[in-house]
């Protein structure tokens, strides 16, 4: 089971990777962005976010042989920490920019982020 809970996390960096590098626009709009708000320089990093999703997902795949049984339990707690991270950081900025949080997608998206870890590390051992 754990071995497979690791490929998720490469696989969602493929698919965002992906996304994000070859139609920036319709992530946009997925987010409830308005189109006023999205400049070429911020479709320009979006893309730039892709490709490091992309190498991400490349350097997990690629370090998977050395997960052994001896040590899932450290790898699943990296991926768990990752997804913290990930979530941390997002409720930080979704919290300090005054907008309101129940109509913000972001913050849903955060939440997700944070059940994710929360499951990496419930099944650490």
């Amino acid at each position: 089971m754990q071995q497979k809970m690791m490929l998720f996390t490469p696989a969602v960096g493929v698919i965002y990777g992906f996304w994000f590098f070859l139609a920036p626009n319709s992530y946009w709009s997925v987010m409830a962005v308005p189109a006023d708000l999205i400049s070429d320089l911020a479709s320009a990093q979006l893309q730039n976010t892709g490709l490091a999703l992309l190498v991400i997902a490349y350097v997990l795949i690629a370090t998977k042989k050395y997960v052994s049984l001896e040590n899932t339990s450290e790898f699943m707690m990296i991926h768990s920490i990752g997804w913290a991270i990930f979530a941390i950081g997002g409720l930080y900025l979704i919290f300090s920019s005054g907008d309101p949080i129940g109509n913000n997608p972001f913050f849903y998206q955060a939440l997700i982020f944070l059940v994710i870890a929360a499951g990496f590390y419930a099944k650490r051992n």
